[in-house]
């Protein structure tokens, strides 16, 4: 065990790791639950950094609460292991779906490993089934703690299988290269299961969270600042790539109905809060496999999966139903009212025919509303 080498690796990946923060404080702002996880992981790996060095600058040492000192220090870094890796999960999650309803859903079962290895942990404390220390208090690793190692890469790997299932049978951009994060911890993690001595896992989970920092850096130019969605650009790179397939594609295009009442009454910082609310109803009605967009101004589209106009219109009544929802609980000052217009892509269209085709359907609900509310 070359302790120096250990102490240096950690401590550059804590370097790493504080400029890190400091450089994702504007994104931390947001209080987004993508953030929050990504902050979380941050915060974590740098915890065991610190850790993981002190077990092995105790280790083997018998000053008085040493061994106490080492199985803390131990047990910190074994449970921020599989905290870690669950949380990559939710994030991968978050940042693909931006769904907050998903993870009561589909996570509540994938916490369970978690929180049955870290009970394992305070047990091991008192009965050393995971690792343990002789009486010279030198570190020896119990072939249980294989466990920890596997469910890491369990959680890892089904991190790749959530980023596959998004993206199977739609038309996104992939800006979220998850490869980058998950190679290194791979090649790091591996080797430091086998060879006790090496630190190279936390400071490759560090270089890992830099990388992705810089693919959200990337994504950034293609969302909407104020409200989260994906932005013009970003839907002119999927129209184009849809007009030129053959693909089952329908577009909604949305207008929050009398929104600069909302301004005139209530003032701009409420019509901002609108426009936020409209997106979280937007992203919270729609199916997983579609995509919302800001359009411009107070206007919407979601590009989705649809083979007929009944297929669009249950997308439609799907957002109704929430928008309807949202105003029976009375959390706003304002009401909010959606006028929709759909469209099936064929074979010939062009983007613009996709778009104006939409538009024009949407302001022919738009001018109904319009003649009751004057009649």
């Amino acid at each position: 065990m070359n302790l120096q080498a250990i102490i240096v690796t950690n401590c550059i990946a804590l370097t790493i790791l504080a400029v890190l923060l400091v450089s994702s404080y504007r994104v931390r702002q947001r209080r987004r639950p993508s953030d929050i996880t990504f902050t979380a992981m941050i915060l974590i790996t740098a915890a065991a950094c610190f850790f993981e060095t002190v077990s092995f600058v105790v280790d083997g040492m018998t000053f008085p609460g040493a061994r106490l000192t080492a199985v803390l220090a131990n047990t910190i870094t074994y449970g921020a292991n599989v905290i870690t890796s669950f949380l990559w999960c939710l994030y991968v999650d978050l940042r693909l779906y931006k769904k907050e309803s998903r993870l009561k859903k589909h996570y509540t079962w994938l916490a369970v490993p978690t929180a049955i290895l870290l009970a394992g942990l305070l047990l091991n404390m008192f009965f050393g089934f995971l690792f343990s220390f002789d009486e010279n208090n030198v570190y020896h690793r119990r072939p249980l703690s294989y466990v920890y190692y596997i469910t890491v890469f369990f959680y890892l790997g089904f991190s790749v299988y959530v980023r596959y299932n998004y993206y199977k049978g739609t038309i996104r951009a992939k800006f979220f290269p998850i490869w980058i994060f998950l190679v290194p911890i791979f090649v790091g993690t591996a080797l430091q299961s086998v060879f006790y001595g090496l630190s190279l896992a936390w400071c490759s989970v560090a270089i890992g969270l830099v990388a992705i920092y810089m693919s959200l850096q990337n994504e950034l130019t293609y969302i909407d600042p104020l409200t989260g969605l994906y932005n013009r650009t970003y839907l002119d790179h999927v129209l184009e790539e849809i007009t030129h397939r053959n693909s089952h594609t329908g577009g909604i295009m949305i207008d929050i109905d009398y929104f600069k009442s909302i301004n005139d009454m209530y003032g701009h910082a409420m019509g901002d809060a609108a426009l936020i609310r409209a997106a979280r109803i937007l992203t919270e009605a729609i199916p997983d496999k579609s995509t919302a967009v800001r359009f411009a101004g107070d206007e919407f589209i979601v590009i989705t999966k649809a083979d007929t106009d009944q297929d669009l219109l249950d997308v439609m009544n799907s957002i109704r139903s929430c928008v309807s929802s949202f105003n029976a609980k009375g959390i706003a000052v304002y009401q909010l009212s959606f006028s929709m217009g759909g469209s099936l892509l064929n074979g010939t269209m062009t983007a613009d025919e996709f778009l104006n085709d939409m538009d024009s359907d949407m302001y022919e609900e738009k001018r109904r509303k319009h003649c009751r509310s004057t009649a």
